[in-house]
């Protein structure tokens, strides 16, 4: 059977998502629902409707044309989309003058993926890059991953994933026996606030970064993203360098400052920021952290 996967994004010429030029591929769908998520359209399977405020001039045609009457304006966010009425129609999209609406989701076979993805081969052949996967959370579709490795394989380029951890053992045990990297992100250690941030504990995610550690011989990284009154006291990031020192395979540990990139798309969907005016951090402001070193034996990077 062909499997497809919701594809929200493809970003060209990455360094910042693993070794080498990459091209990221972000996919839809993620248990979570961090407070400061940066792609709000990742959250749902589903493809999504997506307004550009700051592009929008107000002109109201992409209201006056959809055949749901499914779109109002509302006040700081423009024109916004009733999803639960919304057909995908695709009628608003294309009748913006000025391109201030974005179909957010596609589905792609392994093979359509493929198409776009080689298109960049001689980058990752010369870098030693290739693709990421990301979201989202991309070991939902760990089926279509594993699918996919094997174009990546033929290519004779990288394949590397990155997760936030809460699925199930089985996806994590699937697409870790095809990636050549994993990048784990690692929101707090304590359950009931992780709860309280994500909408979930982490006691899967937990479980499954161990059984990484213990099972996994590709590269592992582990990453913080590092928020504001969030998970940036002492207490939390002492417990994450105390959990992270008793593995014994991670390679390097990244610190990620907070930023306000997704403020944006949040508007565009219709929801509110729940970060409300916290301050962007730059890399300057976490430095700090790596006064943390004496205690791993990998590096710390920020």
């Amino acid at each position: 059977m062909t499997r497809t996967a919701t594809v929200f994004n493809i970003e060209r010429f990455s360094s910042e998502d693993g070794p080498g030029i990459r091209t990221v591929v972000f996919l839809k769908g993620c248990p979570l629902r961090c407070k400061w998520c940066a792609n709000p359209e990742s959250q749902s399977r589903k493809p999504q409707i997506l307004g550009k405020p700051f592009v929008c001039v107000g002109c109201a045609r992409c209201a006056n044309i959809c055949p749901q009457k499914g779109i109002t304006r509302r006040e700081g966010m423009g024109f916004v989309t009733d999803a639960k009425v919304c057909t995908l129609c695709g009628t608003c999209v294309d009748g913006c003058y000025i391109g201030a609406r974005l179909v957010m989701g596609e589905e792609y076979t392994a093979a359509a993926l493929h198409r776009e993805i080689v298109k960049d081969a001689a980058y990752y052949l010369h870098s030693g890059g290739g693709v990421t996967f990301s979201g989202g959370e991309p070991l939902l579709h760990d089926d279509f991953i594993v699918e996919y490795s094997d174009y990546a394989r033929e290519g004779n380029f990288g394949m590397l994933v990155e997760t936030c951890g809460q699925v199930p053992l089985a996806s994590v045990r699937k697409a870790s026996a095809v990636a050549d990297g994993v990048f784990f992100d690692f929101k707090h250690i304590d359950p009931g606030r992780h709860r309280e941030l994500t909408g979930a504990d982490n006691r899967q995610i937990l479980e499954n970064l161990e059984w990484l550690d213990g099972n996994y011989s590709g590269f592992l990284s582990v990453r913080y993203p590092y928020i504001p009154g969030m998970n940036d006291d002492p207490e939390a990031i002492g417990g994450f360098i105390d959990f992270v020192a008793k593995l014994g395979n991670v390679r390097e540990v990244w610190f990620l400052p907070y930023h306000r990139l997704g403020l944006s798309k949040y508007r565009g969907l219709g929801r509110e920021y729940e970060m409300g005016d916290a301050k962007p951090l730059k890399m300057s402001d976490i430095e700090f952290l790596k006064d943390y070193q004496d205690r791993l034996s990998i590096p710390i990077r920020i």
